[in-house]
């Protein structure tokens, strides 16, 4: 009798925490965005850099593969192009937290 009487106890004490784990849940609401976030994609090809969406006013910084910083290219619009006159070799590409690798043919 003991043992059905403790197993009912810890039944609703596990319904109960349940419960109120799924109701904070369901409170926490995500702000509404008016503005949605756009992610710029960058692309090398026939040595030139192209970055679509860009951050205007922000660098993108080009480093060899072993770290030796090459450049700094300011981006000046939303749809960027730029003439890279790199040797052929990997680069690794970044800009304001996204990093990319391209191979320079």
């Amino acid at each position: 009798m003991k043992r059905i009487a403790l197993i009912i106890v810890f039944l609703m004490v596990f319904s109960y925490q349940a419960s109120v784990f799924s109701q904070d849940n369901k409170s926490k609401k995500e702000p509404a965005t008016t503005e949605e976030q756009v992610t710029p994609e960058m692309n090398v090809y026939n040595n030139k850099l192209t970055i679509k969406n860009a951050p205007v006013g922000k660098k993108v910084v080009v480093f060899t593969i072993i770290g030796n910083k090459i450049s700094d290219i300011l981006i000046t619009s939303s749809d960027f192009e730029h003439e890279l006159n790199l040797p052929r070799s990997i680069y690794i590409f970044k800009m304001d937290g996204m990093v990319k690798k391209f191979f320079i043919k």
